[in-house]
């Protein structure tokens, strides 16, 4: 299931740059579930009768823990496709189950003339771990929309475990999908794996032996702590850039005015296509003709 947690959050990814949110910070809180790995014991025994041989160093236990949760605190700076982030993280699960080799419980048992089984692993305690890691992401996609990321960290976790504590360098690897809610605010979806270096357990008890020898059992719990997150995202943008507005409207075409159709009258005039000359003036009356006086 875990494994298709990491490829169900790959898959989500969209391979284009992101730019909407670059250049700014972030800060935001993350939590959801925990997947720890099983762990296991090694130990040796010590019979006090030389008669009755040691018990070497060996594989002797393996215990499981519980579902549990993960939280964390992430504050950063969005320098475009690259995000630096620093991240404190909290990790708890109860233990599920322990369970010894049969091979050491039975040499055990007839060295010490004990009966010790399973039933006596006390799988009522808790494994906790406090982090510190810095991050390196790479962004993909628009964060106007669904974006993704890819990363790695490194720091240091102190992990308690056992009635014991040690701390120890860790890494873990990231990959997640948020989208924007609001101008400043994304929520999103992570994967993690998380793993320690090697941490020291060591507890020793001793017996008295009863039908058999006495002698001291040592507990080494030198092993690494692992698991798997499935986180929920709450991302605070800060100064993000406002959007810039779209561009103004192109300004409207200017037509060039076409001159209307003229005419010429007869008498010089210009006037319209669609009109009409006046009409000439009426020619002058003839002149009246002069006649002389009768008989002449």
């Amino acid at each position: 299931m875990r494994k298709y947690l990491l490829a169900g959050a790959a898959a989500l990814i969209v391979a284009t740059p992101a730019a909407a949110r670059d250049n700014s910070g972030y800060f935001g809180i993350e939590g959801g579930v925990l997947f720890p790995k099983s762990q296991s014991v090694d130990a040796s025994a010590d019979f006090t009768d030389p008669l009755v041989s040691d018990i070497d160093d060996t594989r002797v236990a393996r215990f499981k823990s519980k579902t549990g949760y993960d939280i964390d605190a992430i504050a950063g700076y969005d320098f475009g496709m690259f995000r630096l982030e620093g991240e404190l993280g909290y990790k708890r699960a109860k233990l599920k189950s322990g369970s010894f080799n049969s091979a050491f419980l039975t040499a055990l048992n007839t060295g010490a003339g004990d009966v010790f089984t399973d039933d006596d692993v006390d799988v009522n305690g808790r494994t906790s771990v406090l982090s510190g890691m810095v991050n390196g992401l790479l962004d993909f996609g628009d964060d106007n929309g669904i974006s993704g990321s890819v990363g790695a960290g490194i720091g240091r976790a102190r992990v308690k475990q056992f009635g014991d504590r040690d701390s120890a360098w860790a890494y873990q690897l990231l990959a997640g999908v948020r989208t924007a809610v609001s101008e400043n605010i994304d929520i999103g979806l992570k994967y993690r794996y998380f793993r320690t270096g090697k941490l020291n357990f060591n507890d020793d008890f001793d017996f008295d032996g009863g039908t058999g020898s006495g002698g001291t059992v040592f507990f080494d719990g030198s092993n690494r702590f692992s698991s798997h997150s499935l986180l929920a995202s709450l991302i605070f943008n800060i100064g993000t850039a406002a959007m810039a507005p779209p561009p103004p409207p192109p300004p409207p075409m200017m037509v060039e005015p076409v001159a209307p159709a003229t005419q010429t009258c007869p008498d010089g005039s210009v006037i319209l296509a669609t009109s009409y000359c006046a009409a000439p003036p009426p020619p002058p009356p003839p002149a009246p003709v002069e006649r002389g006086e009768r008989g002449q």
